[in-house]
């Protein structure tokens, strides 16, 4: 177990890079201080996961990244280029769906390829392709509104990968699933990011969530946000849930934990 913010050992240019980032936001009582003082170097292909409380930063870090939202102070990059938008090659998905209900699963997953004005055949079969390996090959055809939550949220990830971006940004994806169908999807998504090494940065509420998935984890404190630790998780790959049941998987934990209540946190898991 070890921490760090910088490279991984190796590594000279990260995929990521945010340095000494600030962020506040304007209200009627006076500025609100979302993040500040945040660093962090993401190689290429890494897993990390963005670990703490509601109110800490971890959704407004990712919109930073996603350039849906500026820094007030600090820097961000990918691939050695400013984040000053939406950068070439992101994909996101969020805890709602946020499918249209009026189009089929596959027009769904199409929607990227449509809104940016691309070859819709270059991209077809790779829409079927993914669906397939998600196992909803029989419900191209199907609405959302006939999905179960699960499949919805396939779906959704299906679409953000159907333009084969380098970047995954996701908000809490599975936090509105019951926990057997959030096993089964963190096992997808392991098994999605050991096939294509897509660079994914992950937001959970969950410690057991993020042990399970990912390269690093970089535990994050309120009020305001910061990070107070990046720890890697150092389990081969691919890991199954077994490894939870693992006396190193609970000193994982209980570091996590550790960190989370001294910075005032009770971090109380869902699944």
């Amino acid at each position: 177990m070890t921490d760090g913010g910088g490279r991984m050992a190796g590594e000279t240019d990260p995929h990521i890079r945010v340095h000494n980032v600030t962020k506040s936001y304007e209200s009627p009582s006076g500025d609100v201080l979302a993040l500040t003082g945040v660093s962090l170097d993401i190689n290429n292909g890494e897993f990390i996961s963005l670990l703490g409380p509601s109110g800490c930063g971890k959704s407004t870090l990712l919109k930073l990244v996603a350039g849906l939202d500026t820094a007030t102070s600090g820097t961000l990059s990918l691939a050695g280029q400013p984040i000053s938008g939406p950068p070439f090659g992101l994909g996101m998905v969020f805890q709602k769906d946020v499918l249209l209900d009026w189009r089929t699963v596959l027009q769904n997953v199409m929607l990227p390829v449509e809104f940016q004005d691309l070859n819709k055949a270059e991209y077809l079969d790779r829409a079927k392709q993914l669906l397939k390996l998600f196992g909803l090959a029989d419900f191209l055809d199907k609405h959302p509104w006939e999905l179960s939550g699960g499949m919805r949220q396939r779906v959704a990830i299906a679409r953000a990968l159907v333009t084969n971006p380098s970047l995954l940004l996701m908000d809490e994806p599975f936090g509105a699933l019951d926990a057997l169908t959030r096993d089964e999807l963190n096992l997808e998504l392991q098994d999605i990011w050991m096939r294509y090494r897509k660079t994914i940065m992950f937001v959970t509420h969950s410690i057991s969530e993020a042990i399970l998935l990912s390269d690093r984890v970089c535990i994050m404190a309120a009020r305001p946000g910061r990070i107070m630790e990046v720890m890697a998780v150092e389990f081969p790959r691919p890991r199954t849930l077994a490894v939870r049941e693992s006396a190193e998987f609970s000193a994982y934990t209980r570091r996590a934990r550790q960190l989370l209540e001294g910075s005032g946190v009770f971090q109380h898991e869902k699944s």
